[in-house]
């Protein structure tokens, strides 16, 4: 039988043929370690940072629904009908914030009643205003009588400067208080309704003292 010949052609592509599969299956080697790598690191991501950032857009969209623009419609109606308390709308004004360095208390009128005390409980109507003379809230409405809320006076439940401004006043009397920032919402100021390091004015009646 005749020798084959040796056909170079042949075995020139067949070694080609072996660096292709070699470089394609090196590159999937390659592809498929980098794919692990990203999953690990996915798999890193914390938890709680993934739920915050859920929260944050579920925030945002919900700025954006008709209920929470229906919400502040709400609120702006509200703002724009709070009236001062009936006999000292003479008394909110604008004033000059950089006068408010410190607080001050001036007695419009003097209580007969108990003395409050630090933790008390007491009744009270009041109004608060901005340095531009904006009422920000108030327990008197245009149309209505004032309705007076109750709350505990410690810094935990208040701000600190109506609980230094109030102890050792009487029931029944109606205190003009001027409260620096530092005292009032400070830095972090109070939502859209009080700019940070604003100075704040108020009308406190002190209705009565409810834990005595």
């Amino acid at each position: 039988m005749a020798q084959k010949k040796y056909d170079s052609k042949t075995t020139n592509w067949q070694r080609i043929s072996i660096w292709v599969i070699a470089i394609v299956m090196g590159l999937g080697t390659l592809l498929t370690f980098f794919v692990m790598v990203f999953a690990g690191q996915n798999s890193d991501v914390d938890p709680n940072t993934i739920a915050a950032k859920k929260q944050q857009e579920a925030y945002e969209k919900y700025l954006q629904s008709d209920e929470y623009k229906a919400y502040m419609k709400q609120q702006e109606e509200a703002k724009a009908k709070l009236r001062p308390l009936d006999g000292f709308a003479d008394k909110v004004t604008a004033f000059n914030a950089s006068d408010i360095t410190e607080l001050t208390v001036e007695t419009l009128t003097e209580g007969t009643g108990a003395t409050v005390k630090e933790n008390d409980t007491i009744s009270a109507n009041y109004t608060g205003w901005l340095p531009d003379g904006t009422i920000f809230d108030s327990t008197k409405s245009e149309g209505s009588d004032a309705s007076s809320v109750s709350f505990t006076l410690s810094t935990s439940k208040i701000i600190e400067g109506w609980v230094k401004g109030l102890v050792g006043k009487r029931a029944g009397g109606v205190y003009l208080l001027s409260v620096p920032s530092d005292l009032g919402y400070g830095a972090a100021g109070s939502g859209d309704t009080i700019p940070a390091n604003t100075p704040l004015r108020f009308i406190v009646q002190v209705v009565d003292i409810t834990n005595q």
